[in-house]
């Protein structure tokens, strides 16, 4: 099933609120990757620049702890499918694909619904505005695998220049036109 099937088929179930609604809500933000994996293990990652195993299914179980916190609302990491080190689900690689290393679209409903059950509401982390880090090599992104996609190959090197902002690279990410 791809994501974007899924995220369709959230949006008909969800739990929506206007931006009132939101401001009376306590979020927890929640990096998918480093909060709780399936196997319930709290050894420290050896590798903080890869995958640590947290999951969509580890994040549900942990729902009882975050609303006992006094959260009634929980932002993830974007889920999209990202590229190879992309833990914090911010290098989208295949826009119309679950990240597999968190779960499965199935996997992301159901911690959804887990969610809702227990009146916490699920704000999903969205990038818009980069991708994976693929040098030119636009080939490897879905849909965006041309190079019109894509602003030109500049960096940010003065942030007060607000056309350098909007139209160059942050940290080398591919910025989409």
């Amino acid at each position: 099933m791809n994501l974007s099937f899924t995220l369709a088929a959230l949006a008909g179930c969800a739990l929506a609120g206007d931006t009132a609604a939101w401001k009376q809500r306590s979020v927890y933000q929640v990096l998918t990757d480093r909060y709780a994996r399936n196997d319930g293990s709290t050894q420290s990652c050896n590798n903080l620049s890869n995958y640590c195993g947290g999951t969509f299914n580890g994040l549900a179980r942990e729902l009882d702890y975050i609303k006992g916190m006094g959260f009634d609302a929980i932002w993830i990491s974007p889920p999209v499918d990202n590229s190879n080190g992309g833990y914090h689900g911010y290098w989208a690689r295949h826009w119309y694909e679950t990240n597999s290393n968190f779960g499965s679209a199935n996997e992301l409903k159901a911690l959804v619904k887990a969610a809702h059950d227990k009146g916490i509401w699920v704000m999903v982390d969205v990038v818009a505005n980069h991708v994976a880090p693929i040098g030119q090599d636009y080939g490897q992104i879905s849909p965006f695998n041309q190079s019109y996609h894509y602003h030109g190959d500049c960096q940010i090197n003065d942030w007060n220049n607000q056309s350098q902002v909007e139209n160059c690279r942050l940290a080398d990410l591919p910025d989409l036109n």
